[in-house]
């Protein structure tokens, strides 16, 4: 099912991901179709990919990886947070063709623990799909436990959903 959730507004990338963009041009710009023919083949790659980045980054924090409290970047040396897992899942399918607008980042906080966290999602014609370091499957973007707050768009602007919970 595609992603379909009311809309607040759009607005400009998170400061993080900005500065990324600034040093890594070409792995922000996004282009070709953004919205991909669901295969099986299609499924398997996403799948792959996701599994391989999942085992092969440990998760470390910012703070604790880069010193920063917030610094978007590709792992490195086989450390990331999830904005890196994103990044990176997202490098390996576009150098395998894949086209960039369609693979697009998103910001979402768990709906039990309310933790910030980063996801790729991928549209295609059989709907909106979830890369995820939390899980090695990947998964219908409604089938796991997320309030999706921010999404990045293939112009480069991200919207803002309006979300279902007051904050306290």
């Amino acid at each position: 099912m595609p992603m379909a959730l009311p809309i607040a507004f759009s607005d400009d990338p998170p400061e993080p991901y900005r500065e990324f963009c600034e040093s890594n041009v070409d792995s922000c710009s996004l282009t070709g179709s953004a919205i991909m023919e669901w295969t099986s083949a299609l499924f398997e790659q996403l799948q792959e990919t996701n599994s391989a980045v999942n085992s092969s980054v440990r998760f470390v924090p910012d703070p604790e990886n880069s010193g920063l409290e917030e610094n978007w970047d590709y792992p490195q040396q086989g450390r990331g947070d999830c904005e890196d897992f994103v990044l990176e899942k997202r490098r390996l399918l576009v150098d395998s063709g894949l086209p960039s607008a369609s693979l697009t980042c998103g910001i979402v906080f768990h709906q039990v623990q309310l933790y910030p966290h980063a996801v790729l999602l991928v549209e295609t014609t059989a709907g909106t799909f979830v890369l995820d370091n939390l899980y090695d499957d990947v998964m219908c973007w409604d089938a796991v436990p997320y309030f999706y707050t921010r999404r990045e768009q293939p112009d480069g602007q991200w919207t803002r959903f309006q979300q279902p919970f007051a904050w306290p």
